[in-house]
């Protein structure tokens, strides 16, 4: 494997030291030095920064500027080589420039659910360790060139020629593909590409080495050119190429390879393509250790190295059944060894050889994949199949007549009018491959135990198929008994690796569990079964927005949930109920939407109610005394009484009682109270009821008002924990300083979302998501 590669083996020693300083328990190399320095500055801090822009897009009507090398100076000392962002609403800034600006400190946000984006993880692993905000710009200096700001002017003329000679929505899908702008690709349609999972055509990579820089090699050489000509004028163009397009991490690292592939031409050495891609990945890891966690870095040399190990060598057995297989081919069937075969099995053998490709590659990727977005695309190999052989087509005239634009536009528009219908062609065959059934497998969150044995599984199954059938490539055998052998190596091969990938899908056992999203100003509360049925409580905020797609969705698939089998909700507030009819909207499957009996009817519930006809989800009442559940978990209606009536919705809120019984011996091993925003005469007329005693865990009704939480009620209750859901900063004062006093005098320890994160519950205790 890596026998003779002495650079590789060096290269690689390398990554695994900066692996282990990043992700291990002692920072022997000290990365994160700098983002500790960052962090002891506090939040709103106002400072004077110098530094150098290295990079600026576009980005919701505003300008982000990218600076690195930065001294920045403020009341409490100086910080040093130091990097940051900023908006600004003009591009008047130009790249590589020494800027000097004052602002604000802002630090990144953290994921505060699981499964959430991580913003301060993201920016870290770029190598920016805080954002400027309220900038003021006292100045900057650049050289002649720099001034200039040639290369992000170009980039905007050409970004125009497009939305001159194509729709806005097609203009932007050129701009990303062709030029790396990526600020006016709609976020719909990105989304539609990520799901059916083919995202990656919309990233400057290596496909664009080889359509722009490769071909422009092949061609000098073509020409009579010298290795030595034609290797510096196509490394320029590469090395432009790459500056051009905003130089993300795929475009450098293909970039790169190819450098070191023009080096190796030019000397007469061989090319390796696993020692390039070390030596590329020890060029980035150096300059910026954390890059190892960023999701770009891993996602493009995984693919390489997915590529080299998998895909190639299981295409290649097809490949060399083919050759077996033309080699047998009689003269009277029309064409013999040395006649080219007819185009339709031509056809045939190319889909096929590049199904199999995409199918090593989709193996070998998918742990990655669902550790990143915790789902995969089913059908991304058959769709890449249709896609991908397009992409040197649009490329090579998005570019061709992006420039020819610049000099005559009506010229410009003819050769980009191809373009039109190769995009439209592009979003018809996604679109459609979105509506297939199951097109997007939510798989979940894995251990870094499971992922070892999954890639352990590979490389066992590659082992076998080899063992199997390692006398196939006898030179004395009968060339029939040989096609055959190699056809049963190929079947056998692709057999095993087909079977790997589904256990990768063989879901997770689950636990008992509750977790207490956060959610800002709301409610929304994930409670898991130990036989497999999930429940929701509420799910809804006034302070996130979006709160069902950038929260509860991602926590979801974190969990592997691929739906709700009961999704109780309280009563009607959007706070309780906005990011429910978000998931319902987005088509996301809910068996079961459990409401009170009682609940009074308004603009809300109908809305409700029509989202879940279209999706075919039952609504069911319960009364007081109902039940509903599982056989170990159980949720039963204490509040409101039948036949209650009231003008405040949140009287009516409907409040039940969990019980978790383990062995299902009919002793109840956890308890759990959920209000909904009951007050506090409400909870009298429950304790009055009889109907409630101690519980391990209470969610406090209200969000901790001070017209909840009755101290009578809290005493019957007497929870180990209580868990508050509010908002840091909301209007209603919540949690009120009163309703935590009472709350404090009644359980054994209380949680807030506002400061821990997603609390979760189990029967063993208590653990939060921030500590």
């Amino acid at each position: 494997m890596l026998r003779g590669r002495r650079l590789c083996k060096i290269s690689l020693l390398i990554i695994i030291t900066i692996a282990f300083s990043v992700h291990g328990p002692w920072d022997y190399l000290g990365v994160y030095t700098k983002a500790n320095a960052a962090d002891c500055m506090p939040d709103g801090i106002q400072v004077q920064a110098v530094g150098m822009v290295y990079h600026k897009e576009i980005k919701n009507d505003s300008v982000l500027y990218y600076v690195r090398n930065a001294t920045v100076d403020s009341e409490i000392g100086r910080l040093s080589n130091t990097s940051f962002i900023f908006k600004f609403n003009s591009d008047e800034i130009p790249n590589y420039c020494k800027l000097n600006i004052k602002g604000k400190v802002s630090h990144f946000m953290t994921a505060r659910n699981d499964g959430a984006f991580d913003m301060n993880n993201y920016y870290l692993s770029m190598g920016l360790y805080f954002e400027l905000s309220n900038p003021e710009v006292l100045g900057y200096s650049c050289g002649l060139l720099s001034g200039k700001d040639i290369l992000y002017k170009l980039s905007k003329a050409l970004d125009a020629v497009y939305h001159w000679a194509l729709p806005g929505e097609e203009a932007g899908f050129l701009s990303s593909i062709a030029i790396g702008n990526k600020g006016d690709l709609l976020g719909d349609l990105r989304e539609l590409f990520q799901t059916v999972g083919v995202a990656h055509v919309l990233a400057v990579s290596g496909l664009h080495v080889s359509v722009v820089c490769m071909s422009f090699y092949k061609l000098l050489r073509r020409r009579g050119k010298s290795f030595i000509c034609a290797g510096i004028l196509a490394g320029i163009v590469a090395v432009f190429y790459g500056l051009f397009t905003g130089g993300s991490i795929s475009s450098v690292r293909a970039i790169c390879m190819f450098l070191i592939f023009l080096l190796a031409d030019i000397l007469g050495e061989a090319y390796d393509s696993l020692t390039a891609l070390a030596v590329v990945a020890d060029f980035l890891l150096l300059g910026n250790p954390l890059l190892i966690r960023n999701g770009s870095f891993i996602f493009s040399f995984g693919a390489i190295l997915g590529i080299w190990y998998v895909a190639l060598p299981l295409s290649g057995i097809y490949g060399k059944y083919c050759n077996e297989r033309k080699k047998l081919m009689k003269s009277d069937e029309g064409f013999g060894t040395a006649i080219k075969k007819p185009i339709h099995r031509v056809i045939v053998e190319y889909f096929v050889s590049s199904f199999i490709f995409s199918i090593g590659i989709y193996g070998v990727m998918l742990p990655i994949v669902t550790q990143m977005y915790h789902e995969t695309p089913v059908y991304s190999s058959m769709l890449n199949l249709l896609i991908l052989p397009l992409m040197p087509v649009l490329l090579g005239l998005g570019l061709l007549g992006g420039f020819l634009g610049l000099i005559y536009l009506p010229l410009g528009k003819l050769i980009l009018m191809p373009c039109h219908f190769v995009i439209y062609i592009f979003e018809m065959i996604a679109s459609m491959f979105s509506k297939l059934p199951n097109a997007n497998a939510i798989v979940g969150h894995r251990g870094i135990i499971r992922i070892v044995i999954y890639y352990g599984l590979i490389f066992v199954a590659w082992r076998l198929s080899e063992l199997f059938n390692s006398h196939i490539d006898a030179e004395l055998i009968n060339p029939r008994t040989r096609i055959s052998y190699i056809r049963r190596k190929m079947l056998v091969t692709m057999g095993l690796f087909i079977v790997v990938i589904c256990t990768w899908f063989i879901p997770s056992k689950q636990s008992f569990e509750v977790d207490i999203l956060d959610v800002g100003q709301g409610d929304g509360i994930y409670i898991s079964s130990q036989d497999g049925v999930r429940f929701f409580i509420d799910g809804g905020s006034t302070s996130s927005d979006a709160v069902g797609k950038y929260t509860l969705l991602p926590f979801l698939k974190y969990k592997g949930a691929s739906h709700i089998d009961y999704w109780f909700l309280s009563h009607m507030d959007m706070d309780h109920v906005s990011g429910v009819l978000e998931l319902l909207e987005s088509g996301y499957r809910i068996d079961n939407i459990v409401l009170s009996a009682e609940i009074p009817s308004d603009d809300t519930l109908s809305r409700l109610l029509e989202l879940c006809r279209a999706n075919g989800t039952n609504v069911l009442y319960m009364n007081q005394g109902d039940k509903c559940g599982s056989r170990h978990l159980s949720f039963t209606c204490i509040y409101p009484f039948d036949g209650l009536v009231s003008d405040d919705i949140n009287a009516l809120s409907l409040a039940l009682l969990m019980e978790y019984d383990k062995d299902g011996d009919g002793t109840v091993d956890y308890s759990g109270f959920f209000g909904g925003d009951l007050g506090a005469e409400q909870e009298i007329a429950i304790a009055q009821s009889g109907n409630v005693g101690h519980v391990d865990l209470l969610k406090v009704s209200h969000h901790g008002s001070r017209f909840s939480s009755d101290s009578d009620f809290l005493s019957l209750l007497s929870p180990d924990v209580a868990v508050i859901s509010c908002a840091k900063v909301n209007r209603y004062g919540h949690p009120a300083a009163e309703a935590v006093e009472r709350i404090e005098a009644a359980a054994g320890s209380i949680y807030y979302t506002m400061d821990s994160g997603r609390v979760r519950a189990r029967v063993g205790g208590v653990d939060v998501f921030i500590q």
